[in-house]
C-alpha cells in the first residue's frame, strides 16, 4: 500500500518537473553526468541525479523499470530509513540550493522530503498541545492517539495472519517510520558511517519482525 502510494507521487512529480532523488538498486544516468561521490554519502540515489538536476536536467520516474527483491522485516526497514533520512540532512548540506529559488522543485522537496523529518516532532507538538483543549476534546484527542500507539505497540503480540494485524501493522509501521525520522538527528552528533548497516535479505526475511 505504501508503495503504491509512493508511487503515484513519484508519477505526479515527474508529470510537473522532477522527483527528488532515485531508487538506488534501478536508476540511471548519462556517464558525463555522474561524478564523484564525497566520503561518508548516505544517499548516493539522490546525490548523483541532484548533481544532474542543477545542471539544468531533469530527474523523471520510468513506471516501466522493474526491479525485484525480497521485504524485510521492521528492524532492518528501521536502521535503513535511519540511514536514508539522516542523508537528507547531508543532502541539504552538500546541496543548500535546495533550500533557494534555484530550486525548481522546492515545494516538492519541502513536502516529501523535509516534511518527513518534521513529522515525529509536530506529532509530539500535537500530543503537547491536546491538554490546552477545552473538555472533552482534550480528553477525545489524548485518548485517540493513546489507542493508535497502543494498537502500534499490540501489532508486535500478534501473530502472524491474525485479523486485527491489518489494523495494527501499518499503525506500527507509522509509528516506526516515525521514531526512525526522529532518530535521523543522529547524522548531526555521529559520524556518517556509523548510521550505515548492511541489510541482509533472504526469502523468508519478510516473516521476521
Amino acid at each position: 500500500m505504501y508503495w503504491k502510494y509512493e508511487k503515484w507521487i513519484r508519477k505526479q512529480l515527474s508529470r510537473l518537473d522532477s522527483v527528488p532523488g532515485a531508487t538506488g538498486c534501478i536508476y540511471a544516468m548519462r556517464r558525463s553526468l555522474a561524478g564523484p561521490l564525497p566520503a561518508e554519502t548516505l544517499n548516493d540515489d539522490m546525490y548523483l541525479p541532484l548533481r544532474a538536476f542543477f545542471r539544468g536536467y531533469r530527474i523523471v520516474f520510468e513506471d516501466s523499470a522493474l526491479a525485484f527483491d525480497y521485504p524485510t522485516g521492521l528492524p532492518s526497514e528501521f536502521q535503513r530509513k535511519v540511514r536514508t533520512l539522516a542523508g537528507v540532512y547531508q543532502i541539504v548540506r552538500m546541496y543548500p540550493a535546495l533550500l533557494g529559488p534555484r530550486n525548481r522543485i522546492w515545494i516538492h522537496f519541502f513536502s516529501h522530503k523535509l516534511a518527513r523529518l518534521v513529522m515525529p516532532w509536530a506529532l509530539l507538538a500535537v500530543a503537547a498541545g491536546a491538554y490546552t483543549l477545552p473538555y472533552p476534546w482534550n480528553w477525545t484527542t489524548e485518548g485517540v492517539q493513546a489507542c493508535c500507539y497502543a494498537l502500534a505497540w499490540l501489532d508486535t503480540q500478534l501473530p502472524s495472519g491474525f485479523p486485527l494485524k491489518r489494523l495494527t501493522a501499518p499503525l506500527r509501521t507509522f509509528v516506526v517510520m516515525m521514531a526512525a525520522s526522529a532518530c535521523a538527528l543522529a547524522i548531526l552528533f555521529v559520524p556518517a558511517r556509523t548510521l550505515w548497516k548492511e541489510t541482509h535479505v533472504g526469502r523468508h526475511a519478510g516473516a521476521q519482525g
